[in-house]
C-alpha cells in the first residue's frame, strides 16, 4: 500500500519540478506579449486619419468657402503655389469657381460618412447571419451560404446599376447599397469561427445550466468574434470607400452640387491638360485615406491573429 501511495507522489513531484523551467520561461513570453509595437508608417497613418476625420467633422467651421457657392470670374484658379494662384483660394478653384480646399473639406465628411455607415451596415448584417449559420447549421446555415455564394457570383456593381435605375440616385440608396455589398466577407468568417466555437466546453457547459440559444449566441459567442470583426470592419472600409467613389464617379452616387471626392474626381476629368488639380487632389486625398486605412487594418489583422503573430 505504502508503494502504491508512494509512486503518483514522486511522478507528481517529478512533473512538477519538470513544469518549473516551462514556467518560468513562460513569463518573459506574457511580459513581451503585453507590449505593443507600432511601427512609424502605422503612427503616421492613425495621425493623419484622425486629422482627417476632425477635419471632415469640423468643414462647417474651418472651411473657408461655400463649398457650392459658384463664381465663374474665379473658375479654374490653380493652387495657391502654382503661377496665377491666389491665396484666397490656397488649393485653387474648379470649373464653376468654387473653392477646392472647401469641397475636399465636405467631400471628406460626405465619403467617410457613408463609408462609416455602410461598414456598419454590412457588419451587423454579416455578423448576424453568420453567426445564426454556424450556430444553427442545417438548411438555415446552407440558405444563407446560398445567398453569399449567389451575391459573389455577380458583379456587384452591375447590381448598384439596376437598383440606382429602380430607386433613384441619392445618398439614402448608396448607403444601403454599399452596406450590403460585403455583408459576405463578415458572414462567412463570422460562421467559420461560431462552427468551432459551438462545439467548445463552456458553449456546452452553458447548455447544461438552462441557457438558451439567444443567450447563448449574445453572452458567449458573440464576445469571442470582436477581433475578427473589428479587423474585418477595418480592412472592409477601405473598399466601402472606393465603392462610393466609383459609383459616385459614374455620376450614380453623391450628386451635385453636394461634393464627394468621387464625383469631383469624374467633374474634373474633362479639365486633366488645363486645370489638373480638380481630379488630383480628390484623387490624392482618396489614395492617401485608403493607404491609411488598409496599413491600419493590415497592422490589426497581424496583432489579433494569434497565428501570424506568432509567426
Amino acid at each position: 500500500m505504502s508503494d502504491t501511495i508512494t509512486e503518483p507522489t514522486e511522478t507528481i513531484t517529478s512533473a512538477t519540478a519538470t513544469a518549473t523551467p516551462f514556467a518560468d520561461a513562460a513569463e518573459p513570453r506574457t511580459a513581451k506579449r503585453r507590449t505593443v509595437h507600432i511601427p512609424p508608417a502605422i503612427v503616421v497613418s492613425m495621425v493623419f486619419l484622425v486629422l482627417l476625420v476632425g477635419a471632415a467633422i469640423l468643414a462647417p467651421a474651418i472651411a473657408p468657402a461655400d463649398p457650392t457657392k459658384q463664381s465663374l470670374i474665379s473658375r479654374n484658379r490653380p493652387p495657391a503655389w502654382v503661377e496665377r494662384g491666389t491665396a484666397a483660394y490656397p488649393l485653387g478653384t474648379d470649373n464653376l469657381g468654387r473653392d477646392m480646399l472647401s469641397r475636399l473639406l465636405y467631400g471628406a465628411q460626405v465619403s467617410l460618412g457613408i463609408g462609416v455607415v455602410a461598414t456598419l451596415i454590412g457588419t451587423v448584417m454579416g455578423t448576424v447571419l453568420g453567426v445564426v449559420a454556424g450556430f444553427f447549421k442545417g438548411p438555415l446555415d446552407w440558405v444563407i451560404m446560398l445567398a453569399a455564394d449567389a451575391q459573389l457570383a455577380v458583379p456587384f456593381i452591375v447590381i448598384a446599376i439596376a437598383s440606382v435605375a429602380a430607386f433613384g440616385k441619392g445618398i439614402p440608396v448608396l448607403v444601403v447599397l454599399a452596406g450590403i455589398s460585403g455583408w459576405m466577407l463578415f458572414a462567412r468568417a463570422c460562421r467559420a469561427t461560431v462552427l468551432s466555437l459551438r462545439e467548445r466546453e463552456f458553449v456546452h457547459a452553458a447548455r447544461s445550466l438552462g441557457a438558451t440559444d439567444a443567450r447563448v449566441m449574445l453572452r458567449h459567442i458573440l464576445p469571442n468574434l470582436g477581433s475578427i470583426i473589428l479587423v474585418i470592419a477595418t480592412i472592409d472600409l477601405r473598399r466601402v470607400i472606393l465603392f462610393e467613389a466609383s459609383l459616385s464617379f459614374l455620376g450614380l452616387g453623391v450628386q451635385p452640387p453636394q461634393p464627394s471626392w468621387g464625383s469631383m474626381l469624374g467633374q474634373g476629368r474633362e479639365y486633366l491638360g488645363t486645370a489638373w488639380w480638380i481630379s488630383v487632389l480628390p484623387g490624392v486625398a482618396l489614395m492617401l485615406t485608403i493607404l491609411a486605412v488598409s496599413l491600419v487594418g493590415d497592422w490589426l489583422r497581424d496583432l489579433l491573429d494569434p497565428t501570424l503573430r506568432n509567426g
